[in-house]
């Protein structure tokens, strides 16, 4: 049976109860004070400090010892003790119709007629990663007697969230109207369009601070067979984890991870422990954190640009126009400015090939030189083709 929209407390929600019996439960799960039942299995699909707790408590250490988390919008070169992850904030409002489509369409390089995509990664301001369309994305038709207002989502970057961050659960009124003005001021310099364009056009704003963001880190430890586990599994507690921390910053990462776990348990294998340092390091793998390169360059984890509707990314050679590319990976505590440890390999004509994400895609990305004439200066623009 499955039960949702139920709060298991992280203080004293999940507790062991093996005696040694291998056929026998071994955990208990508790809501709302009253016991939700008792399993021989458990998972934990979740990171962060509600995942830390909940395991804190038990005598899986080996595993708790994986759920730690620390947060920061970076993380060491060699890839950190813990799991890192970062904050951002997302910022949904409604704004009149046309003001961004037009900003968009002078940055594109297709003709007026070409459809605009609803998913633009935005490299040319350190504040923002990615602006979305909602109204395109779910295909909502416009409103003419509603001004053709549309839904867009807007995500800063890591370092903006750390900068600003506040108590996600109860941000105050004064930090909300900072960030919100923030954020949108920022995508003006992002669309070169003049100050205060879009800030009369919004109708409607929704602030959210994603505290536990994207995992900076993943979690990695390789297989008898060489392939990499993708999860983690105590086979003597009979608890195991999953997660895009432990494979790819990602919904597919997530996903994945948790498909080889749940394959892992089916096939009755769960006998052996799975994704620990001690068991990879008999397999000539001692499991460790890597950065994510994916996490590094996007602030926002994996996102593959064969994406047919992620198809313009503007991106500038740095910050408002000037040449200077950020590195998200630091060394002796000092930012490294320039290329990122990533494996790029461009082509003739500015043609990019790969994702910047852990695995290579088959998909390029075009530059298209644009010229600006705000301060901002110009910017260019990435067309995405599957």
């Amino acid at each position: 049976r499955i039960r949702q929209d139920v709060w298991v407390s992280p203080s004293n929600g999940v507790q062991y109860i093996g005696d040694g019996n291998d056929d026998g439960p071994k955990w208990e799960l508790f809501a709302n004070g009253q016991s939700m039942g008792r399993f021989h299995k458990l998972v934990i699909a979740h990171n962060g400090k509600c995942a830390d707790r909940i395991m804190s408590q038990t005598p899986a250490k080996e595993l708790h010892s994986l759920l730690r988390t620390r947060f920061a919008p970076y993380v060491p070169r060699w890839g950190g003790k813990e799991m890192t992850l970062n904050s951002i904030y997302s910022l949904v409002f409604v704004a009149k119709g046309g003001c961004l489509d037009d900003a968009l369409r002078k940055l594109s390089s297709g003709s007026a007629d070409d459809p605009l995509p609803y998913t633009i990664m935005i490299k040319n301001e350190p504040n923002l990663r990615l602006l979305s369309c909602n109204t395109r994305k779910h295909k909502h038709k416009l409103n003419p007697r509603n001004d053709n207002s549309q839904v867009w989502t807007l995500l800063s970057s890591p370092q903006f969230g750390k900068q600003f961050k506040g108590p996600q659960e109860n941000l105050p009124p004064a930090l909300v109207e900072t960030v919100t003005i923030e954020m949108l001021t920022s995508l003006e310099r992002a669309l070169n369009i003049p100050k205060g364009t879009i800030a009369e056009a919004v109708k409607d704003v929704k602030l959210q601070l994603w505290g536990a963001a994207v995992p900076m880190n993943t979690w990695r430890t390789a297989a008898i067979d060489g392939r990499v586990d993708g999860f983690v599994y105590d086979a003597i507690h009979g608890v195991g984890a999953c997660g895009d921390w432990i494979l790819d910053p990602s919904i597919a990462g997530a996903w994945e991870s948790g498909r080889r776990l749940a394959d892992w348990i089916a096939r009755g294998e769960d006998t052996v422990s799975v994704g620990f340092p001690a068991t990879a390091a008999s397999f000539g793998d001692v499991g460790k954190f890597y950065p994510s390169r994916a996490a590094a360059e996007s602030g926002i984890g994996t996102v593959p640009s064969s994406y047919s509707n992620v198809g313009y990314v503007a991106a500038s050679e740095g910050t408002n126009g000037k040449p200077k590319r950020r590195n998200n990976y630091r060394n002796n505590g000092k930012t490294n400015y320039g290329k990122t440890n990533e494996n790029r390999r461009y082509g003739r004509n500015g043609q990019r090939y790969g994702s910047g994400s852990n695995e290579q895609h088959n998909s390029k990305a075009v530059n298209n030189e644009k010229s600006g004439s705000s301060s901002n200066g110009g910017g260019r623009v990435w067309s995405a083709t599957a």
